[in-house]
């Protein structure tokens, strides 16, 4: 990290306590990845479908209004078989799948299977003009599951493995202790691909802080060998180096720079999600579990806001941070995946379980607005760490209550966010006081209103030095605003 002001509060481990949950581990030993792709028969991915009277948005193929009504199989002649796409408009198209020995896969036409790429090229070579994506929504959006979701979100997610090494130690014939050589192992976990850049082969990724860190490495703590592999793509290891993050927020971003692999791979970036979360929403894990490659489990929200505590990443301390309570199926292996909702857009980073005899399916991601904000704070920085603004003011929500959306078919909570206490010197430069009512934070102009008491701490991670931050407030029912421009001295460091 570069040197800080000496104004600066240099913050390594530290956050508040509430409940306790146990951080995901994968094992020191070094494992295999012996991932195959999922495949499904024809008969699952279209049979479905045939007849289906509902109507499809077809989007991003070049022809605007024009819907698909019908996707069926019109004809079958020894391994092949005729697939036909009609259109709102009255139009078709046909294309072929050849199955068996002379196909895709299977022995004389037995067993033949095929996944969804393999479909969507079939159907590119005969004239299909849509995007893969566009392929994905317009067949699988008429499946009442989340395949589309978890078909996109597969493209977005790796499997991450990161190198380390320690000293053994031993006892010789003599009883004394001395260093017998040193061990190789991995630390295994999961990412996804945040930006991309296909052309020049770049892409930024997040996962887990502890993913990438170990307390037991007799060198570096975070790994300085790090490989990442696509789905689908176990055999091919795409190296990455570390860029920044945080052990107080388990976020940890990395980059790979010039990839051949990547300038030609079906790799995308994810897709992020726009609404607020829900309890009941779908949560859709994608990961590595147990190093046996990426695959999906899936589960609802249970919690969409509370607080956890677990040890870090260097065994001693206790950090808290703001998390999304799951009911997912989780491993270890699945740190640092991506939580998506029922289109495939990401709603948290997967990064802990509770561990009980006791308890079953209780499992936490870290929110959105929370990954994001950190993985843009170290992309922006590039020094290893995160700076966060410091508005010195201790926040609490109050009056909270609970309301029915009828617009989205949800349940909301909403609470008064107050001013308990002012500590710092932008809470006191602003003249915020004890009893003040948050109701806005406007950040180069862009407002966001304050509805739970997280938020401020959420957009405090975004703000940078000298962004221009307007704090909307009520004072014993009158309406007040203050403007300060941010300072390179109210930032903490994290690492």
């Amino acid at each position: 990290m570069k040197n800080s002001k000496k104004s600066k509060k240099i913050i390594k481990n530290s956050h508040f306590l509430h409940i306790r949950a146990l951080k995901l581990r994968v094992g020191d030993e070094k494992m295999q990845v012996k991932s195959k792709q999922n495949l499904v028969k024809i008969c699952a991915l279209i049979f479905m479908l045939v007849l289906l009277p509902v109507v499809i948005l077809f989007a991003g193929c070049g022809e605007v209004g024009k819907s698909i009504t019908s996707i069926e199989k019109t004809d079958s002649t020894g391994l092949v078989d005729t697939y036909t796409i009609t259109y709102s408009d009255g139009s078709t198209y046909d294309f072929t799948i050849t199955n068996g020995a002379n196909g895709l896969n299977g022995a004389d036409g037995e067993d033949a299977v095929t996944d969804y790429y393999d479909v969507y090229q079939s159907a590119v070579e005969q004239g299909y003009s849509g995007s893969y994506i566009d392929f994905l929504s317009t067949v699988l959006s008429a499946e009442p599951d989340n395949s589309y979701a978890v078909n996109v979100a597969l493209l977005s997610s790796v499997s991450v493995y990161c190198d380390f090494t320690q000293d053994v130690y031993d006892f010789n014939w003599m009883g004394q202790y001395y260093k017998a050589g040193e061990r190789a192992y991995q630390s295994i976990g999961s990412g996804i691909i945040y930006k991309f850049d296909k052309d020049s082969g770049t892409a930024y990724i997040i996962t887990n802080y502890h993913v990438v860190y170990s307390a037991n490495s007799n060198a570096e703590k975070i790994s300085n060998s790090i490989n990442i592999y696509l789905y689908g793509s176990s055999d091919t290891a795409i190296p990455a180096t570390y860029v920044g993050g945080a052990m107080n927020y388990d976020i940890a971003v990395l980059k790979v720079e010039n990839s051949d692999f990547l300038k030609t791979s079906n790799a995308r970036a994810v897709d992020l999600a726009t609404e607020e979360v829900a309890v009941g929403d779908s949560a859709i894990a994608v990961g590595n579990p147990e190093a046996l490659g990426i695959s999906a489990t899936q589960g609802i929200i249970s919690v969409d806001s509370e607080y956890m505590t677990m040890t870090g990443p260097d065994n001693v301390t206790q950090i808290t941070f703001r998390s999304m309570r799951i009911d997912t199926s989780i491993n270890s292996g699945n740190s640092g995946g991506g939580l998506f909702n029922n289109k495939g857009e990401l709603i948290g980073i997967v990064n802990s379980k509770a561990n009980s005899s006791t308890i079953e399916n209780i499992a936490y991601a870290i929110p959105l607005d929370i990954a994001i904000g950190v993985a843009e704070n170290a992309i922006y920085y590039n020094d290893g760490g995160i700076q966060v603004y410091t508005l010195g003011a201790t926040l609490t929500g109050e009056n909270s209550y609970a309301y029915y959306d009828e617009e989205n078919s949800v349940t909301r909570i909403r609470e008064d966010v107050v001013v308990t206490a002012v500590s710092g010197s932008v809470a006191s430069e602003i003249a915020l006081q004890s009893g003040d009512v948050i109701t806005s934070i406007a950040i180069n102009g862009v407002t966001t209103t304050i509805t739970r008491a997280y938020m401020v701490d959420d957009l405090m991670l975004t703000i940078r030095p000298d962004d221009e931050v307007t704090i909307n407030f009520t004072r014993s029912g009158q309406s007040m605003t203050a403007t300060i421009t941010a300072s390179s001295d109210d930032f903490t460091e994290y690492s």
